[in-house]
């Protein structure tokens, strides 16, 4: 698909819902320590030895990006309505070494002030996946750190569930923080585990299914 016909609200990971985007005040104030423990923890898998080449050079370029610290959302956190599988899908990642452990107790901690959506359903859907999944930007736009040139989030999706088909807006990578599997534009579905990363090319087709346990992924885009 041509990138001057990409639309930003056809992508659903940065879908609201039925969310309005309001305006909230930002705060200057220090990146809360909570929060650089996220980044960081998310960072050291992404760019962890077995990460591919072209998944560890956008990645490096977003977290080094990162390291600068945005501006502080007074957003109102969204509470999450699926934190049995969160913590299921924490549990046990937490139990796959020191770093997943590491970005186990970071998620855990920063979980409760994010602001949680629920993206619309689309071609191949699972039935409920407005119901069975969730996503929330932990740095980017309607972030908890408010900032313009990159963007980090997490999705959670409920056992047997699988995303709709959509086109990406912009060059993402993925993290499987479980065991699950992508659909990256026509390379078919490809399993992953936790620690797997992938790369997928703005303007292309992406979804993503589980079976019996819980999914959960961190990704991440340049916005510049």
């Amino acid at each position: 698909m041509s990138k001057s016909k990409l639309r930003r609200d056809a992508d659903l990971l940065l879908h609201r819902g039925t969310r309005t985007d309001e305006a909230y005040p930002v705060s200057r104030a220090r990146r809360p320590a909570e929060v650089q423990r996220l980044i960081g923890a998310i960072g050291s898998l992404m760019l962890s030895e077995n990460t591919p080449m072209m998944e560890k050079f956008v990645a490096g370029k977003i977290f080094h990006l990162l390291q600068q610290p945005g501006a502080i959302s007074t957003r109102p956190a969204t509470p999450l309505k699926l934190v049995p599988q969160l913590q299921f899908a924490l549990r046990q990642i937490a139990s796959k070494g020191k770093p997943f452990a590491a970005a186990a107790d970071a998620i855990n901690e920063v979980a409760r002030n994010l602001d949680w959506v629920s993206s619309k359903t689309g071609p191949f859907a699972s039935m409920n996946i407005e119901t069975a999944h969730a996503h929330a930007i932990i740095a980017g736009a309607s972030g908890l750190e408010e900032r313009e040139d990159v963007t980090l989030g997490l999705t959670i999706m409920e056992p047997y569930s699988r995303f709709p088909d959509h086109i990406q807006y912009r060059a993402r990578v993925f993290l499987a923080l479980s065991d699950c599997e992508f659909l990256c534009d026509e390379r078919g579905w490809q399993t992953a585990t936790p620690g797997s990363a992938f790369y997928n090319e703005a303007g292309h087709t992406v979804a993503m299914r589980c079976t019996s346990r819980p999914l959960l992924a961190a990704w991440c885009q340049m916005e510049r």
